[in-house]
């Protein structure tokens, strides 16, 4: 299942163990490994339940010259594909596993990058160089991942919990979350309970860069004409599509 935990403090200055107690509340989602990094700037930590590349792959993971990193949750189907690009590219991998891919794939194209993979991920990326945060995920919003801002400062992780574990952070209930539960028995995005905390929209990244946030979809579900499909094409193309995902698992 695996789980994703960090926070940003260019205004304030978190306990060093902060960021421990903060994985620790996800060992439950990944138990076989659990690893930090912690900057001046940010602190990250990762829960992994290890099912690519079970020796290697242990997170985070960093580039070769150790400005980005990446903490991941979830699996990326089409990894080997985009594995086989990057390298015809120049880029040489130190382990088999899906993560590393997507540190490599956001090396080379940026945010772009997030077009390209097919699977199902919450996902934090940062340089430390520019001073920037990235937070995208999936397309389709399987991977949960909420979200904090207070000040010029970011808290993200996997579950409320993980923001819970700050005490400087109020929990009050949130009357608009409360009315979505209640007319609807959900909460949608970008709601929570938690008045302040949201959920990152599916199909959407997050870039925080040195105190100031951007926002927007790298992908929306397209919409195509009715007319433009018969039962026989529309059976041929989800026919094609299931055995093209079966390939990539």
């Amino acid at each position: 299942m695996c789980g994703i935990v960090g926070y940003t403090h260019k205004n304030w200055a978190p306990p060093p163990q902060r960021i421990h107690e903060a994985t620790e509340t996800l060992i439950h989602r990944g138990p076989d490994q659990q690893g930090i990094f912690q900057s001046s700037l940010f602190s990250v930590g990762a829960a992994r339940l290890k099912i690519i590349d079970l020796k290697g792959g242990d997170q985070p993971i960093f580039s070769d010259d150790g400005d980005a990193g990446i903490a991941f949750n979830g699996e990326i189907y089409n990894y080997q594909e985009i594995r086989e690009e990057l390298e015809e590219l120049g880029h040489q991998f130190q382990s088999h596993s899906d993560t590393e891919t997507v540190l490599h794939a956001f090396l080379q194209w940026d945010k772009d990058c997030f077009t390209k993979l097919r699977g199902m991920f919450a996902v934090a990326l940062w340089k430390k160089s520019s001073r920037r945060l990235i937070l995208a995920r999936d397309r389709m919003g399987i991977k949960p991942l909420y979200i904090m801002r207070q000040g010029e400062d970011l808290f993200f992780g996997s579950e409320l919990k993980c923001i819970f574990i700050h005490p400087e952070i109020d929990r009050r209930l949130s009357l608009s979350g409360l009315d979505c539960y209640l007319s609807l028995n959900y909460v949608p995005c970008p709601w929570t309970l938690v008045e302040g905390i949201e959920k990152l929209p599916p199909g959407y990244w997050l870039e925080w860069c040195d105190g100031e946030v951007t926002s927007d979809a790298y992908w929306t579900l397209p919409f195509t004409h009715p007319e433009n499909y018969t039962l026989e094409s529309a059976k041929e193309e989800l026919d094609e599509l299931l055995k093209e995902n079966r390939r990539g698992l």
